[in-house]
């Protein structure tokens, strides 16, 4: 957890009561490869720290074609937005989540209940504050490039824009995974590899 403290003490001070406090919340959990932690149509009532390892979210479509939204991993990257495995939006509306999540290597993560989370960030001010920064840095603003990203950019533009986000994915993620993220075909993704040595 000290890895996490360092990315909150970016925004807020953390005392080390306070910082016991938090992990307090935390269970370990070890995942196996191939798992998957959450089933689209559930609603999603936990979020998921990776401290190590390799999962993904997907949703499969009317055509039963599997669409990788997010790759997780704990690596360099522009925001934490990958650090994070949650569908916030599945627990708040209390519906059904529209994405599987899986791990794609043995893994291990921390894990809390969103209903402990929320009763721990509403106890101070600055939890608060570091919430709302956090779902602007890390969630409003990524998932807003994302979608923008594959609305109205080319596949090579979009390739780009991942290698400078995440410049070492290819170390950690196998290449069809990528290709499913980026919205492309693995031969497409092929050939924006070789143009771009």
């Amino acid at each position: 957890m000290k890895y996490f403290r360092k990315m909150i003490e970016q925004y807020i001070p953390v005392t080390d009561d306070e910082w016991g406090d938090a992990c307090g919340m935390f269970d370990i959990k070890s995942v196996k490869k191939g798992t998957t932690v959450h089933h689209a149509g559930d609603v999603f009532s936990e979020i998921w720290f990776i401290k190590s390892g390799l999962a993904r979210s997907y949703l499969i479509d009317m055509n039963g074609k599997e669409h990788t939204w997010q790759l997780y991993f704990r690596g360099k990257s522009k925001h934490g937005l990958n650090h994070f495995m949650d569908d916030s939006v599945s627990f708040y509306e209390k519906t059904g989540s529209m994405l599987n999540f899986e791990t794609l290597e043995d893994s291990v993560f921390y894990v809390t209940s969103l209903n402990k989370l929320d009763k721990f960030i509403s106890q101070k001010k600055k939890w608060e504050l570091l919430t709302r920064i956090w779902i602007h840095n890390t969630y409003y603003s990524a998932t807003y490039k994302r979608v923008l990203s594959l609305m109205s950019e080319t596949a090579a533009q979009r390739y780009a824009r991942l290698l400078e986000e995440y410049p070492f994915i290819f170390n950690q993620v196998k290449s069809y995974h990528i290709a499913s993220y980026l919205g492309v075909a693995p031969q497409t993704l092929s050939k924006l590899k070789n143009e771009s040595r």
